[in-house]
């Protein structure tokens, strides 16, 4: 990594931790802490998930998951989902009507907060951090499964071409889909 690289990464980081302090807060205010949101948002983005889904998205312990499940589930804010399931000790949640109003409150708090600091910038500032928004969002890593396919139906379809016994899009393939392109080999010749 080069010596910009690793200052522009520090940077970021620090940025990120004073904006997620702030976001604490703010979901404090609407009566939900982080960690029970980051749940909220889990189960919006997967319902049906269960505790170990749950934990292993969070990637925290199973059984802090379901401390926070059961507080969530009493609040109303969470509940049981009604789909019959073979194995009849897994249980799957779903964010309640009361969980879905708490999370946009809780959006909406958060996006009037930003919007009234980035009106205090000019509109070229305003443009980087568009960019650079745009550019980060753009880092598959930081998306769930379900948001790259959205994003992918939305894409009009690429051309494929041929490229060396390998099938490739163009444009620059992701970090995961470029490992198994280049740790494929050519066919046998038919016939």
């Amino acid at each position: 990594m080069r010596p910009e690289e690793a200052d522009l990464a520090h940077r970021l980081q620090r940025l990120v931790v004073r904006l997620s302090r702030e976001l604490r807060w703010e979901s404090a205010e609407v009566g939900v802490s982080s960690a029970d949101a980051m749940v909220l948002f889990d189960l919006r983005r997967h319902p049906g998930s269960g505790v170990s889904d749950l934990a292993g998205m969070a990637r925290i312990a199973r059984s802090v998951i379901s401390e926070r499940v059961k507080r969530l589930e009493v609040a109303g804010l969470i509940e049981r989902d009604a789909v019959e399931r073979t194995d009849k000790r897994r249980i799957g949640l779903m964010v309640s009507a009361d969980g879905h109003a708490a999370l946009t409150r809780m959006a909406r708090a958060r996006r009037d907060r930003i919007a009234i600091r980035l009106a205090t910038l000019s509109d070229d500032e305003r443009r980087a951090i568009a960019d650079a928004v745009d550019a980060l969002d753009r880092l598959p890593e930081w998306r769930s499964t379900g948001e790259l396919a959205a994003e992918a139906e939305r894409q009009p379809s690429r051309p494929v071409i041929d490229f060396d016994l390998k099938t490739r899009v163009v444009g620059d393939p992701p970090p995961e889909v470029r490992q198994v392109l280049n740790g494929m080999t050519a066919p046998p010749p038919r016939g």
